[in-house]
């Protein structure tokens, strides 16, 4: 079979595997973080953060169209498995040229084992990156990088098919073309902008012999282009929108297609190619017309409202994110920011070992050498893939050099310039709210290239170094070398990273999603904190049509003038507008005030007559009587020199409760910080995944409980999909988020348990009533959480589960505590008395608690033993059994 009909085959048979990896392992909705936020703009068009993303969102408004799954996350969640897929194949391609330029011969005369070694070792490269954490991870969800990456591979490529064609005639297509997945790129993200660094190189070593003088102008021209790309196009056409308007850019495209005539007319070939690339550019650039557009007709999802010049500049340019110097390394003048900075001995320390190592160096360690654990913080382990990926890389990237160091050199700045100096260009600061793996994709994909060449390398030494004989002898080598290398190096791989990688059934995000808004009564105004607790909403809102009568409040965009305006101008899905009292100028220009503390008073109307309602119907007490006025004091949620000051977003929740209390419901999520309350803590009724501000102030923060509501919500509204079944992978975001449901079933238990032979009425399917003993409910919430929410898979802290024993000893069930002491004990068995005897304290009282009053002595006795404190037997004994 001729090289020009195997090596298409086989790059589509590792498309067809890769695709089939990713669809068994893709997510069947949307995920968290930015994944909610891009399939509700993709599917309705929105425009979501700066800087926008418009292909991405086009290509995922046709994707949502196509009806291969019945989800639309899902069905969004597809362009990413294609994107990843393609660039598989693509990695092979390359991989395989590179092979082909140092060899130096043409396939077909090949021999057998020359031609094992190639493809196979092409196909190991391909598996390597398929396999690979941060690949995989992005492969099976809705965000950019599978993309940006697929168009990152796609210009290497390009180059190298133009490096073919060159000096043939027609060979200035591919340079265009390349130049037209450029500007495509910038509709999805920047980061595949750093190829054309690569790309140049290849331009350079294919027509020009290497001298001093020509290397710098390599490297004026390289800086050039990319000057040309990222400040003149990306940067400037917004400048000469902004001034210009429509009529500007049009007057611009018309220059370039009388230059583009004019040179063609001349067979001015190097300027006709230029202009017509940079056309190309700034055609592919146009997919930002579509963010632009649909801000006109302010769609739902409307962010930084960039409807104006001037606002769609500052769109483009990030504005809102500030400026990152190059220098110095510490830059930011946040406390929580200087705060980690002062952990450093120098700038210098502070890039080497937290920029360089953790942010970027760890991260490759992930993907080669193989990953500690899948929480956040995980390290380098060497056990995981034994490093055999990482060594061949290196084999590779050697053995590159020596054998064809111009492509080597093309290969490195790729690696260089998408991974150690993208570090320097990020300047990230300490700490970041997640891990950033992702950013660094491209360096990622340049050393599985090495790796492939690795393989190649190792077989070619090999047959050298022993002098095997050509035919069978050389064909059993290559054989069992790229045998050995896809068994242990991406069948390892493969091993290692599916059950991390596997999203099948991990509806956490969706459910999140309902059983927050269902948390919610009509017409509600809801505060949220951050991505994980908004983006899933917008999704559930916008694409599923879900509670679109909730409005959604992110404290973090509130401290915007834009989105406050939104929340008073606006009716997204006919949701009510949200009230202010500040006019429209005061909104957008909203800013920090300084403040100590001020008390506040809100009449409540008829909310307290509401609460005395819900409480009879139900047959139960208030913990006081409701006030006639929600009163509280607010204090500043930031100090700055000594002084407070209230926050955009303080002035916005108390703009809020005070002009839409008692009229609709007001709520936090679970997840918003206390400091963000500005002082309604003993205001606020757990109403599950939400506290509701009621008119009724607690004894405690955050201590009132409307037991009938809870259990309604908690046992026949909320969903719990495939959460106890240990075939499904939670990533650590849905772990983390989950752990906060145990809480709400223990504190539902243990107000129910409080007066455990009292009755109370509680809402039954189909809407009915039906009247019921508190402790028989208290048991069956405890059943249920145990159920669904088993503390094996969710952990939860070790008080949290004494009180679980000491619930179901009181209730007469210890039998059914037996989970939960196996838990503590195994707990136990991975501390010390010295490092948590707080641990040991609590594992004594459940085996108390649950009738085991000589393994309760035994652990007190060796707790005070080993402190050397008497005393604690004393607190121990003073303890009573339940």
């Amino acid at each position: 079979m001729t090289h020009r009909t195997l090596n298409p085959i086989l790059a589509v048979l590792l498309f067809a595997a890769a695709e089939l990896l990713y669809l068994m392992t893709m997510a069947p909705t949307l995920s968290f973080w930015d994944c909610g936020e891009f399939i509700a703009t993709a599917y309705t068009l929105g425009v979501p953060h700066p800087p926008g993303a418009p292909l991405f969102l086009m290509l995922g408004r046709l994707f949502s169209m196509i009806p291969f799954f019945s989800d639309t996350g899902a069905r969004v969640n597809l362009i990413s498995t294609l994107a990843s897929s393609a660039t598989v194949m693509l990695t092979y391609l390359i991989t395989l040229r590179f092979i082909v330029l140092y060899r130096k011969s043409d396939p077909d005369s090949w021999s057998t084992a020359e031609k094992l070694s190639a493809y196979g070792s092409a196909a190991v490269a391909a598996l390597a990156l398929a396999f690979s954490d941060s690949f995989w991870f992005n492969a099976v969800e809705t965000e950019v990088y599978a993309l940006s990456s697929f168009f990152t591979a796609m210009v290497v490529w390009l180059m190298l098919r133009w490096h073919d064609a060159y000096p043939n005639s027609g060979h200035e297509r591919w340079l265009m073309l390349v130049m037209y997945m450029v500007g495509l790129s910038i509709g999805v993200h920047l980061l595949s902008l750093l190829a054309v660094f690569a790309a140049a190189l290849i331009y350079y070593f294919r027509r020009y012999e290497l001298t001093l003088k020509s290397f710098a102008l390599l490297v004026a021209g390289s800086s050039a282009l990319f000057f040309l790309i990222y400040q003149v196009i990306i940067k400037g056409l917004p400048v000469l929108f902004q001034f210009a308007s429509w009529w500007g850019f049009l007057l611009l495209c018309a220059l370039l297609a009388w230059g583009i005539l004019y040179t063609q007319r001349g067979r001015m070939a190097i300027a006709n190619t230029v202009l017509v690339s940079l056309l190309l550019i700034i055609i592919g650039y146009t997919s930002y017309g579509m963010i632009y557009v649909r801000a006109q007709a302010a769609p739902p999802i409307n962010e930084n409202n960039p409807s104006t010049p001037q606002a769609f500049f500052s769109y483009l340019n990030r504005e809102q994110y500030g400026e990152m110097p190059i220098w110095p390394r510490r830059w930011s003048p946040e406390p929580v920011h200087q705060y980690f900075y002062q952990q450093y001995g120098s700038d210098l320390d502070y890039f080497v070992s937290y920029q360089l190592n953790r942010m970027y160096l760890r991260y490759f360690g992930w993907q080669f050498i193989g990953r500690e654990h899948d929480m956040e913080g995980a390290g380098v382990d060497w056990s995981v893939l034994w490093g055999v990926p990482f060594l061949v890389g290196l084999v590779g990237a050697v053995s590159h050099f020596r054998r064809q160091w111009k492509m080597g050199l093309v290969v490195t700045a790729l690696f260089v310039l998408t991974g150690a100096a993208l570090v320097i260009y990020l300047n990230q600061s300490e700490p970041q709210p997640r891990e950033r793996d992702y950013s660094y994709a491209g360096s990622f994909f340049a050393f599985a290239l090495w790796i492939g060449i690795g393989v190649e390398s190792i077989w070619s030494f090999l047959k050298d170094r022993f002098s095997v004989p050509k035919g069978t002898a050389q064909n059993i080598l290559a054989g069992a070398l790229v045998t050995a290398a896809l068994l242990l190096l991406n069948g390892r791989m493969l091993q290692a990273n599916y059950r991390m990688h596997d999203r099948s059934g991990n509806y956490v995000p969706w459910d999140w999603a309902w059983n927050m808004l269902q948390s919610c009564e009509k017409n509600a105004i809801l505060f949220t904190n951050g991505d994980n607790d908004t983006f899933p909403l917008w999704y559930l809102q916008e694409v599923e049509r879900i509670r679109t009568d909730v409005r959604v409040v992110n404290l973090s965009l509130a401290n915007t003038g834009w989105y406050l305006l939104q929340l008073k101008n606006t009716s997204p899905r006919g949701a009510m507008p949200v009230a202010f009292s500040s006019g429209d100028g005061e909104l957008g220009s909203i800013t920090y005030v300084p403040l100590d503390s001020m008390d506040v008073a809100v009449p409540a109307g008829n909310a307290g007559a509401l609460l005395q309602r819900q409480a009879a119907r139900h047959g139960l007490s208030l913990p006081s009587p409701p006030a006639e006025s929600l009163k509280w004091v607010m204090k500043p949620g930031f100090s700055y020199d000594g002084q407070g000051y209230l926050r955009p977003q303080d002035i916005a929740v108390y703009e809020i409760v005070t002009n839409n209390f008692p009229g609709r419901p007001i709520c936090f999520a679970l997840t918003v910080d206390q400091e963000s309350m500005i002082g309604l803590q003993r205001h606020l009724r757990l109403d599950g995944l939400v506290y509701k501000v009621v008119p009724l102030e607690s004894p405690d923060p955050m201590s009132f409980v409307d037991p009938a509501r809870l259990y309604r919500s908690l046992t026949q509204v909320y969903r719990f999909r495939n959460l106890a079944d240990t075939t499904v992978t939670l990533e650590e975001t849905s772990r983390r988020l989950c752990a906060n449901y145990t809480p709400l079933f223990v504190r539902l238990a243990l107000e129910l348990a409080a007066d455990p032979d009292a009755t109370i009425r509680v809402d039954g399917q189909g809407g009915s009533m039906r009247t019921a003993r508190r402790g028989a409910l208290a048991l069956e919430v405890l059943d249920t959480s145990s159920k669904v929410l088993p503390p094996a898979r969710y952990p939860v802290n070790p008080e949290l589960a004494g009180s679980v024993v000491s619930l179901y000893s009181r209730l007469g069930a210890k039998s059914k505590a037996i989970q939960y002491i196996s838990y503590l004990e195994s707990l136990a068995a991975g501390a010390s008395y010295r490092s948590d005897p707080k641990l040991f304290f609590v594992l004594a009282g459940a085996y108390r608690d649950a009738g085991r009053p000589k393994a309760a002595r035994q652990v007190i006795e060796a707790l005070s033993r080993e402190l050397q404190e008497p005393r604690i037997k004393e607190a121990f004994e003073q303890q009573k059994e339940p």
